[in-house]
């Protein structure tokens, strides 16, 4: 734990090495020293709030402590740091006169040095104390209230006021992303600061008002039956002004408190479905929930009810769009698209349920779903006779945030025995947009196992060519709006041409969806799309007739794995202007990988963003231009997407430029001209060390799991929590405990102990879902995490468990059972209480019945 660092200003050497003794005996100090306020100034300016407290001596030259007292309070930089006065008495008046100063506290001399430091240490903690509760209050941005303070001062206000009537308003605004996107971050920024600001001008002391997150405002108001356009049309005009943006368009929506017993939460939730109602909508500034968006929200809620009911009676069906090749209008693969054939709202699109599941996070068990079924049908094609390369399926936002998605998705694979290339992976382009480095580090770890990744629906959103450029992919997927209004320009109009050079010098392969007619087709033709899928070729169709449709086709012992071609080696990249050298190289390594060959810096960082960890050594020839070798050694040493790409530098025999190429990463250098046998063994050396360090990484990730059991251990566990959502909420949280492990360990020996820990590890890994976070706690204690469970569901499942432990025949020869407490989490509180409401529940079923299930409550 760091030291806390104490400024003492003293004129008095003997007092300030008295002092520096004293603070420095504690341990937990560190002390900067001032002989008078002017001193001491500078040091505020060294350290600024690095500074935990001041001790100040009043009477001292050049500056006294009156006027350094002064100074610091009128400056917000440093008004917050406690500032405790020594004193020559310790009489009324001197401690009066202290605190008269600004000052938190004061010391008389001669000093004591107990009382010194339980006053410092108490001031200091107060002082921490406080920071903490303000930031978990206020935002730190804007200075409202964060979202939990103002669900809970906003229902104080109506449980204190039961017989008032109230209006929750909430703000949003239209396509904040993009402000920041444009105008940079300090703009939105400063267009958050001016909505608070409209809140605490125009609401002031009639409401509460808070910021919910991003850019989402609500405020509680007494209710009103008439809300004007002009009020909401104003308080956007003002925004404008003061932000300095222009056309910024706020959304607002109401929601009169009606049932006060509901959570705030909810109140909100349906103000901004009174947002969503109106968004994209000219001209229109606010509306009211009412009964039709409270249908949809009752519809909704029926869905949400019945969404793990329908997945296990098997009312989700996989279609499958059909792909063709544009060349030869060649059935070459096929999208995998969810259909819900209700029992009871009959046939439902995905625009009524995707977006609700997305929320709620089941929409990770579905693309699972989907995902298997995909894999399932490309092996029983396999075995008839059918030869589809490959199926594309979506990727939710939600997976990408899943730490076991490679896992889940390569078990997939080798589970129906294929390759990863034949499931294609689509994530949106929009996606890409949320949160880069995230999905930089998810995707390239997926393209490294072999999986093809697409970007879907490009030319939806607004991507910048230069996330373009990063983002790990192998097919651009341009979306159907897009081919239609593109398609319907004049040729030498549009920018369809210039998208397809585009990915073209990027090495991508592109599919056009949502192609209608011969004209669109034509037109990609013309422009060198690769892919086309859409109405004119075949509408989404059951498995069966896709069958069917396969079995028509004339050629499909043509059919081949095409989209993008896999290549079995690895690649090696040699940059180098001379041909002959290039020859030379791919001559040399011809045998062990394939050579891809470039002649400029800019061909360079295209292979390397294109083919990513499947290129084994990059040979450069530092003397390349456009850009030149060390330009592109830099940005591989800041890329996170191709960090272990040995790079072997070549040039003339020059130690200055030998050195500045180590320093910039090179992984060897070899000057010009040299043996290729040299140049092979330093190159296969290189390649060999690199993948030592990927060993080692692999060995760092082993320090998350646990050694007997194979499961996460207690650091695994908390950073898998790390990736919890609030679409996760309620989570169940449970404690198991394997009982009598000591009587076994006692009478059977200490291996029948650890063989029954290892099945209890197994056991419980069968009995849960693919997306429950399971981990040993130590011990003889395991913790399983099931998202999206509510109580009565929780404590069944956890009953079953325990039932199903009596019959399991592994344990019946070593006798054993398990007892488990079990906690609800919404999210909200620290893991580590949770984790002690499982164990009081599960202490309470210890002492009185072992063998059962108990659920904590208050």
């Amino acid at each position: 734990m760091p030291k806390k660092k104490i400024l003492i200003v003293e004129d008095n050497a003997m007092n300030r090495m008295i002092l520096s003794g004293i603070l420095t005996s504690a341990l937990i100090y560190e002390v900067a020293e001032a002989s008078n306020g002017q001193e001491a100034l500078e040091v505020l300016k060294q350290y600024g709030e690095e500074i935990s407290l001041i001790l100040l001596d009043i009477i001292m030259p050049v500056m006294d402590g009156h006027t350094f007292l002064s100074v610091i309070k009128a400056n917000p930089a440093y008004s917050s740091i406690p500032v405790i006065v020594t004193t020559q008495s310790d009489g009324e008046k001197s401690e009066v006169a202290a605190l008269s100063c600004g000052a938190n506290d004061f010391v008389s001399k001669p000093y004591r040095p107990e009382v010194i430091l339980h006053r410092i240490a108490n001031i200091i903690n107060f002082r921490e104390t406080a920071a903490i509760v303000n930031m978990l209050q206020y935002d730190r941005l804007t200075g409202l209230y964060t979202k939990e303070f103002f669900y809970q001062k906003v229902r104080e206000v109506l449980d204190h006021n039961p017989d008032k009537s109230y209006d929750i308003l909430c703000s949003d605004i239209e396509n904040f992303k993009l402000v920041n996107d444009i105008f940079g971050i300090p703009a939105g920024d400063n267009l958050l600061c001016q909505v608070a600001n409209m809140y605490i001008t125009d609401v002031g002391d009639r409401g509460i008002y808070g910021r919910l997150n991003a850019d989402k405002f609500a405020c509680l108001l007494e209710h009103q039956t008439d809300y004007r356009e002009q009020w909401f049309v104003e308080a956007e005009n003002k925004i404008n002004t003061l932000s300095g943006t222009k056309n910024i368009v706020l959304k607002w929506g109401i929601y009169y408190i009606e049932d006060g017993a509901i959570k705030v939460e909810q109140m909100c939730d349906r103000a901004f479905l009174a947002v969503r109602s109106i968004k994209g909508q000219y001209g229109k500034h606010f509306a009211v929930y009412d009964d039709k968006l409270r249908k949809k929200l009752l519809l909704e809620q029926a869905i949400t009810d019945s969404m793990e009911d329908a997945l296990e009676q098997g009312q989700f069906e996989v279609y499958l769009q059909p792909k063709y090749r544009i060349e030869d209008n060649t059935l070459s693969g096929a999208e995998a698209l969810i259909r819900w054939k209700h029992p009871e709202f009959g046939m439902q699109a995905p625009g009524q349920f995707i977006p609700l599941f997305e929320k709620n996070g089941f929409i990770t068990k579905l693309d699972q779903f989907v995902w298997d079924r995909a894999c399932a049908m490309l092996q029983e094609w396999d075995q008839k006779g059918h030869h589809l390369p490959s199926i594309s399926a979506n990727v939710s936002r939600a997976d990408i945030y899943n730490v076991e998605l490679a896992e889940i998705l390569t078990t997939l694979v080798k589970k129906y025995g294929l390759k990863p290339s034949r499931l294609h992976l689509e994530i949106t382009e929009s996606a890409y947009t949320e949160d880069p480095d995230q999905i930089i580090d998810t995707v390239s770890g997926l393209r490294d196992l072999g999986f093809i990744v697409e970007m879907d629906d490009f030319g939806s959103g607004y991507s910048s060519l230069n996330m373009l450029n990063q983002m790990p992919m192998d097919i651009l997927k341009l979306d159907m709006k897009f081919i239609q209004i593109e398609t319907a320009k004049p040729i030498h109009q549009g920018i369809l041409r210039f998208i397809m050079g585009l990915a073209r010098s990027m090495c991508l392969s592109v599919i056009a969806e949502g192609v209608e007619t011969k004209e669109q087709l034509e037109r990609l033709r013309q422009y060198g799309c690769d892919y086309v899928q859409g109405y004119y070729f075949a509408k989404p169709m059951p498995c069966d007739e896709f069958e069917a449709l396969m079995c028509q086709s004339d050629k499909q012992s043509e059919i081949q794995e095409e989209l993008p071609l896999m290549e079995e080696k690895g690649f090696l990249v040699v940059a180098d202007e001379v041909a002959s050298y290039r020859n030379k190289v791919r001559e040399t390594f011809s045998d062990k990988y394939t050579v891809l060959e470039a002649t400029d810096g800019e061909t360079v960082l295209t292979m390397l963003t294109r083919y990513g960890n499947r290129i084994a050594a990059t040979i450069l020839n530092l003397s390349i231009k456009n850009p030149d070798g060390f330009t592109i050694l830099g940005a591989l040493q800041n890329s996170k997407v191709v960090w272990d790409i040995p790079v072997i530098a070549t040039g003339p025999a020059d130690e200055e430029l030998e050195g500045r190429a180590m320093e910039l990463g090179a992984a060897d250098y070899t000057a010009k001209p040299h043996l290729q046998s040299s140049l092979r063994k330093r190159t296969l050396h290189a390649v060999e060390l690199t993948l030592f360090r990927m060993k080692e990484f692999d060995l760092k990730k082993e320090a998350y799991m646990d050694y007997m059991t194979g499961l996460l251990n207690r650091r695994g566990l908390m950073t898998a929590i790390e990736t919890f959502r609030e679409g996760d909420a309620p989570c169940a949280v449970y404690l198991f405990d394997l009982d009598d492990l000591k009587r076994i360990n006692d009478t059977l020996g200490h291996g029948k102990g650890d063989e029954a820990l290892c099945q209890f590890g197994d056991f419980l890994n069968a009995h849960a879902r693919e997306t429950d976070v399971l981990a040993r706690y130590g011990g003889d204690e395991f913790v399983i995490i099931m998202k999206c469970m509510k109580t009565e569901a929780a404590l069944k499942k956890g009953e079953d468990i325990c039932q199903a432990m009596k019959k399991e025949r592994a344990f019946q020869r070593i006798p054993a059972a398990c007892s488990v407490g079990v906690a609800i989490w919404d999210l909200k509180e620290p893991i580590q209480a949770v984790l002690e409401k499982a164990d009081q529940a599960l202490y309470q079923v210890k002492t009185g019945n072992k063998g059962g299930c108990r659920l904590w409550r208050k």
